[in-house]
C-alpha cells in the first residue's frame, strides 16, 4: 500500500493488491471513493489514519503524507501521556516557572500544568471547580512564553461573557492587560472607540469576550476575525455545548473559520454531555477533528450513533472507543471530589390542578398528535410570552439529529402546551389565565415559601410565569431574563446577594441559570422545568458552589398527573447516560428526601 497526498484534506491510497480483503477494508474507510480504477481517495481524518496504520502497518507514506502520519502518532503519544498524568496521583507536573496571582487548588494546579503547552484541550470541570482560573493562568503563561498576544472568550448565554471582564480577569490575571466585552450597543461611539483602542494596543495583553449568540450577525464576526488575523490568539468557548448543533450558523463560523486561525483552543463545560453523546462532535471538531476521528457529522453518526427512521438518533454505540479517544485531550473534575460543599437535599412539593385547569389539561391530553402537527413550539413572540423567545438554547428543528419526524415534532408541541396549561395558562389562542384568581401552581409556590423561609432562587420556564411571580412577590423579588437589559440584570444579582430585604431571585433557566454565583440562596425552587438536563444542573449550581455556608434545599413543584413527573424521569435517564459517557460515578441527583 502506498499513501500519497491528493488535495487539501484528502489522501490517495494505491493498493498493491485488492486481494486478502483489501478492497473491503479500503471501501469501508469513512469518505471513501474511487479514483482512476482501483485507487481510492479518503479524507485525512483521525479514524482513517488509525485504520490505515492498523490494517497496513508496512504501508509507504510518500510526500506530505509522511508528515500527516507523524502528526497523528505525536497526538496519540501526547494523549497517552495526559492519561497517565491524570490517573497517577504520584505524577505532579511542575508549574514552578509561573507565579499565580491567586493560589490554585490542587485540581486547578494539575489541570493547568498538564494542559498549558497543548494547542487544544477540553476542561470539563463541574460548575464551581474553577475552570475559568485555569484558562486565565494558561493564557498568562503562554503570553509570558511569547506564544500568544491575545485571549478571546466566547461564552453562553448572553451576559456571562461580561462576568469574565467584571469578575474573573481582575481576580486571576497576573500580567498587565486591557479587556473589552461585546454588547448590543456595539455601534455606540464609546464602544467603537474602545474596540479601536483594543486593536491598536501594543504594550498590554489583549482580551476580548463575546456572547456566542452574537455570531449570527456580521459585526461580531468581523471583530473576532480582525483579532484572529492580527494576533496570535488563544480562543476559548465557555459552555462549549452551546455549539453542539453542527448545522447552526454560529457553530459553522466558529469551527470553519475561527478555529483555523487560533493557535491555541480550549473548550470549557461542566456538563459536556447532557442530552447525548452526539454533543461531543462539534466541541472536539472545534478543538481538533483528529481527536474524535471524524471531521464530518455523517462519519461521526455512522460510528457512534444508532440511526432510526427519518435519520433521527435513537441511541448510541461504541461508547468505550469514544471515551478512549477523548480521554487524553480533556480533564474531568467533579465538584464532590474536590470541594467541601454543604449538603444538597432534593424535595418535591406536590399539588393538584384547579378544577378548570384539570378539565382543560385532560381535554387537550386526549387530542391526538395530528392536532398539534401544525403548531410551532417556538413561535416568535414579544412582551409577556409563553414561548422561550431569545433564551432558546437549541430550537428543536435545528437539533443535531436533523430531520425529526412529524410525530416527534407534534409530541414535543403537545408536551409544551400541556406544561403551559399545568402552569395555569391557555396557550392556543392568546395568553390568558385559566383561573380568575391565580394559577394553582402559583398558590403552591406561595405556600412553599411561607412554610420554608429564607432566600430562594425561583426558576420558571415561561416568561408569563416570571411576570406573574414577580408581580405577586413585589419588592421582595428581583427578576433576571432576556427581556431585561444588562445593567438591570447586574443590579438584580447584587441586590439578591447583598440586600437583606431582597428574598427572591426569579429567573429563566436559559438566561439566569448559567455563569452566576448566587450563594445567598437557602432554597432553589423549580416552578417549572425546562426539559434540558444541562440547564437543570446549571441552575442548581448557581447556589451550590464555593461560598455557600448552609445546606441547600432543591424543590420541584409537581402538579399531580401532569408532565412534571415525566420531565423528572427523563432527567434521571439522561443523567445515567451522561455518567456512562463521562465515566462519572452515580450520585444523589434528583433523589427526593421525604
Amino acid at each position: 500500500m502506498i499513501i500519497s497526498p491528493h488535495r487539501e484534506n484528502h489522501i490517495l491510497l494505491i493498493p498493491e493488491s485488492l486481494g486478502g480483503g483489501n478492497f473491503a477494508k479500503i471501501s469501508g474507510l469513512p469518505g471513501y471513493f474511487k479514483w482512476q480504477g482501483r485507487n481510492a481517495i479518503v479524507r485525512v481524518s483521525g479514524e482513517n489514519i488509525r485504520r490505515i496504520l492498523n490494517e497496513w502497518p508496512d504501508a509507504e507514506w510518500i510526500g506530505g503524507s509522511e508528515s500527516i502520519r507523524k502528526q497523528y502518532l505525536l497526538k496519540e503519544e501526547r494523549g497517552e501521556e495526559i492519561v497517565r498524568a491524570k490517573s497517577d496521583p504520584a505524577i505532579i507536573p511542575d508549574d514552578s516557572d509561573y507565579k499565580y496571582k491567586r493560589d490554585p487548588m490542587d485540581h486547578q494546579r494539575k489541570a493547568f500544568a498538564i494542559s498549558r503547552e497543548l494547542q487544544c484541550f477540553g476542561l470539563f470541570m463541574e460548575q464551581g471547580t474553577g475552570k475559568t482560573k485555569v484558562v486565565i493562568d494558561n493564557a498568562c503563561w503562554l503570553h509570558q512564553q511569547d506564544k500568544i498576544d491575545a485571549l478571546i472568550i466566547v461564552a453562553w448565554p448572553n451576559g456571562v461573557h461580561r462576568n469574565w471582564v467584571d469578575y474573573e480577569f481582575p481576580k486571576d490575571m497576573s500580567i498587565p492587560y486591557v479587556a473589552e466585552y461585546w454588547s448590543g450597543n456595539y455601534k455606540a461611539k464609546f464602544k467603537q472607540e474602545a474596540f479601536a483602542k483594543l486593536l491598536e494596543e501594543k504594550d498590554k495583553f489583549r482580551v476580548m469576550t463575546f456572547n456566542v449568540e452574537a455570531f449570527v450577525g456580521e459585526h461580531a464576526q468581523n471583530m473576532i476575525m480582525k483579532m484572529l488575523g492580527k494576533w496570535r490568539c488563544m480562543l476559548v468557548i465557555d459552555q462549549s455545548a452551546s455549539i453542539k448543533n453542527p448545522q447552526a450558523k454560529r457553530t459553522k463560523f466558529l469551527i470553519d473559520k475561527c478555529s483555523k486561525l487560533a493557535k491555541y483552543r480550549r473548550v470549557l463545560d461542566g456538563a459536556p454531555v447532557a442530552e447525548g453523546a452526539d454533543e461531543l462532535f462539534s466541541q472536539f471538531k472545534f478543538l481538533d477533528p483528529w481527536i474524535i476521528g471524524h471531521d464530518t457529522w455523517t462519519g461521526f453518526k455512522a460510528e457512534f450513533c444508532e440511526i432510526g427512521y427519518f435519520n433521527e438518533i435513537k441511541g448510541y454505540k461504541n461508547l468505550d472507543e469514544l471515551r478512549r479517544r477523548i480521554d487524553g485531550h480533556c480533564y474531568r473534575v467533579l465538584a464532590d471530589d474536590c470541594l467541601d460543599l454543604p449538603d444538597r437535599i432534593y424535595k418535591e412539593w406536590p399539588f393538584d390542578l384547579a378544577e378548570n385547569e384539570r378539565r382543560v389539561f385532560d381535554e387537550l391530553n386526549l387530542k391526538n398528535l395530528a392536532f398539534f402537527s401544525k403548531q410551532e413550539p417556538h413561535a416568535e413572540t414579544t412582551g409577556i410570552g409563553l414561548e422561550m423567545v431569545e433564551e432558546d438554547f437549541e430550537s428543536p428543528d435545528t437539533r443535531s439529529s436533523s430531520s425529526d419526524s412529524i410525530e416527534e415534532h407534534s409530541a414535543m408541541v403537545k408536551n409544551l402546551r400541556l406544561q403551559q396549561i399545568s402552569s395555569g395558562w391557555w396557550p392556543l389562542d392568546g395568553i390568558k389565565q385559566l383561573e380568575d384568581e391565580m394559577p394553582s401552581r402559583l398558590k403552591a409556590l406561595l405556600m412553599l415559601l411561607e412554610a420554608n423561609p429564607g432566600k430562594a432562587l425561583i426558576f420558571a420556564r415561561f416568561r408569563a410565569d416570571l411576570e406573574i411571580i414577580q408581580k405577586t412577590l413585589g419588592k421582595a423579588a428581583v427578576s433576571y431574563h432576556g427581556g431585561i437589559n444588562e445593567e438591570d440584570r447586574a443590579l438584580a444579582k447584587r441586590k439578591f446577594m447583598e440586600c437583606e430585604k431582597t428574598k427572591y431571585f426569579i429567573g429563566q433557566p436559559r438566561s439566569a441559570g448559567i455563569g452566576h454565583t448566587l450563594t445567598a440562596a437557602k432554597h432553589v425552587i423549580f416552578y417549572s422545568n425546562d426539559p434540558s438536563l444541562r440547564l437543570r444542573e446549571e441552575c442548581e449550581k448557581r447556589a451550590h458552589r464555593t461560598g455557600l455556608k448552609h445546606k441547600l434545599i432543591v424543590w420541584d413543584l409537581k402538579a399531580r398527573k401532569t408532565q412534571d413527573h415525566k420531565i423528572i424521569t427523563a432527567f434521571r435517564w439522561k443523567k445515567d447516560l451522561a455518567n456512562l459517557i463521562m465515566q462519572d460515578p452515580e450520585n444523589f441527583f434528583l433523589k427526593y428526601e421525604e
